[in-house]
């Protein structure tokens, strides 16, 4: 603060005087106290907070003593300070004396001898205005004649990727198989910038294990269900022949520990119960065979007639009965059902009451074409037409009343797939004409459900027409893998970021080579690609406890634009090691 200097007033000077050299005194005092202030106007503050000098300097050998002194280029909020610095190897509790733009850190703890310390200040912190800090900022230093010089970098890829944190564990002072991050600290941190960029300097030689956190309670321990969590697809060894390893990738999700339940069983008539799911089932897991019904008083089992699961997200599975006692009791039990992430459902929570109802079976059902709709357009020439019912219909009798031709009345041969009784999809069996109209046709009589409801002999027509071949592109490319022991199928996913409302195009290799995509909409263009190692047909994240690597995967460093009738040729998608 700039002080004012303020004469004495003589004893002489009239009170109404005085009163107005208070008053400009004041004025004075204001103005100078506003000195501190930004000034108003201008541009916006967006500059981020940097260190600008550190004791002991960064490198500093034989070092002992117990104060690190930190001065930053603006005005920091202390508390985000405080919560973003990490030492490794650990220093115990710490504590902090504050000046104006500078903090010293203070610890109790004694220092090992001949040891490379590093303190580590994350990208939580942040000015007054809110600036994060651009970068993790590191301080190296060393108890003994040498600081460690080995170093991790890598990127971690979301539509969030700044501020994770990144939990590094060294492996040759424990048992791989009984690291658990949740009970665990990491004994290295590091945390992203707003591109999702790490590095992990001054590490020692060695192997390492390390995991992106999204550490939502900063206490630098994983909480399933809570935090976000990515694993690498191996461990990483540093030795004086391989210092550094660069490219480390994590993609992050939540895990799901907690076993599905069944929410519920209810009657809808005589012979339909509709079962309803805590959260998504896997649909392999829930068969009939996996249902039992019985009479609570007899009993006597109920048979079960059909078994349909709802399309995704899989939260309800409608159930075809033998004919239902009139308010009998029935107990239903599910075994073996499971959720998306492999949770199996569990005693007593897989169980579940309803009575038994007398009302008929007098609804008809309907359908909904989930692929196509009336006058719709730029359908692709090798789609095929996905259509799911209000209840379960007799299969055969539909088939027959399902047609599809074009203008000219050629009739497009093909074939079905049932999902269940629930779904089917009707899959062309040689592409579709470019540039035509088309006609699907099903007869309503001939969607009949399992009591023989149906609705009079009329139609549902859904018109539309195929793409014109002028506004298509395409892209080829080749593979490389350069790990040698790289195994899975390949799958590559293009996906157009112009146009939300395009479906993605994928390809897949049984390995590496040449590939693909042709009849692609223009547009602007992400790729990514993944090695399914685990053959489940989905990318694998892998899982923090008990640790199971993720899989390889890469995104294409560029955005590609596809113009019609201009395909792209060339693309190289290669998996690092």
């Amino acid at each position: 603060m700039r002080f004012v200097r303020i004469p004495l007033i003589a004893p002489s000077v009239s009170g109404k005087t005085l009163l107005h050299c208070i008053w400009i005194a004041g004025i004075l005092l204001l103005a100078g106290c506003a000195g501190q202030l930004a000034p108003s106007g201008g541009p916006p503050d967006t500059t981020p907070p940097v260190v600008t000098l550190s004791t002991p300097a960064a490198r500093t050998l034989h070092f002992q003593d117990h104060t690190i002194s930190l001065s930053f280029s603006k005005y920091v909020d202390r508390r985000s300070v405080q919560e973003s610095i990490f030492f490794s190897p650990s220093l115990g509790s710490l504590t902090y004396e504050w000046g104006s733009m500078d903090v010293d850190i203070h610890f109790n703890d004694s220092l090992r001898a001949n040891t490379t310390y590093v303190m580590t200040l994350g990208t939580d912190v942040v000015d007054t205005r809110g600036n994060r800090m651009a970068h993790a900022y590191f301080l190296p230093f060393s108890t003994g004649e040498k600081i460690d010089s080995a170093r991790i970098s890598g990127v971690v890829y979301d539509a969030n990727p700044e501020g994770v944190m990144i939990f590094c564990y060294q492996l040759n002072s424990r048992i791989p198989d009984t690291l658990n991050p949740h009970e665990t600290k990491p004994d290295y941190l590091s945390q992203t910038g707003k591109d999702g960029s790490f590095a992990l300097p001054y590490l020692a030689y060695g192997t390492y294990r390390i995991y992106a956190i999204r550490d939502q309670y900063k206490n630098l321990l994983y909480d399933p269900q809570t935090d976000q969590f990515g694993t690498f697809s191996r461990d990483i060894t540093l030795t004086p022949d391989h210092p550094v390893f660069t490219g480390a990738q994590f993609r992050l999700t939540v895990e799901d520990t907690t076993p599905p339940f069944l929410s519920s069983a209810r009657e809808i008539d005589r012979n339909h119960i509709l079962l309803k799911f805590s959260e998504a089932i896997d649909p392999a897991s829930v068969i009939a065979d996996s249902i039992r019904i019985v009479d609570t008083l007899t009993g006597t089992p109920l048979r079960i007639r059909d078994l349909s699961i709802s399309d995704p997200p899989c939260l309800e599975a409608p159930v075809v009965t033998d004919s239902q006692q009139k308010n009998a009791g029935y107990r239903i039990a599910l075994f073996g059902v499971r959720d998306i992430a492999g949770n199996v459902m569990r005693a007593p929570r897989n169980t579940d009451f309803f009575a038994g109802s007398d009302l008929a079976d007098t609804s008809k059902p309907t359908f909904e074409s989930k692929s196509v709709h009336d006058l719709m357009k730029d359908v692709g020439v090798r789609d095929s037409f996905h259509l799911v019912f209000s209840e379960a219909v007799c299969r055969s009798p539909f088939e027959k009343g399902f047609i599809m031709f074009d203008t000219a009345n050629n009739i497009v041969q093909g074939n079905f797939l049932w999902w269940y009784s629930t779904a089917v999809t009707f899959i062309p069996k040689v592409p579709l004409h470019f540039n035509t109209h088309y006609k699907m046709r099903i007869t309503l009589d001939s969607l009949q459900d399992v009591e023989g409801n149906h609705f009079s002999d009329t139609s549902s027509m859904t018109r539309f027409e195929t793409v014109d071949e002028k506004t298509l592109s395409g892209i080829r490319g080749n593979v490389v893998d350069e790990l040698q022991e790289g195994r899975g199928r390949i799958t590559i996913t293009a996906t157009n970021v112009t146009n939300k409302q395009s479906p993605p195009y994928t390809a897949t290799l049984e390995g590496p080579g040449a590939f693909a995509m042709n009849e692609m909409m223009e547009g602007q263009y992400v790729f990514f690609a993944y090695r399914d190692a685990d053959s489940n047909g989905l990318y694998s994240y892998g899982k923090a406890f008990p640790y199971a690597s993720a899989e390889r995967f890469l995104y294409y460093p560029d955005t590609l634009k596809l113009r019609a009738r201009w395909p792209l040729e060339g693309l190289t998608l290669r998996f690092k090691p």
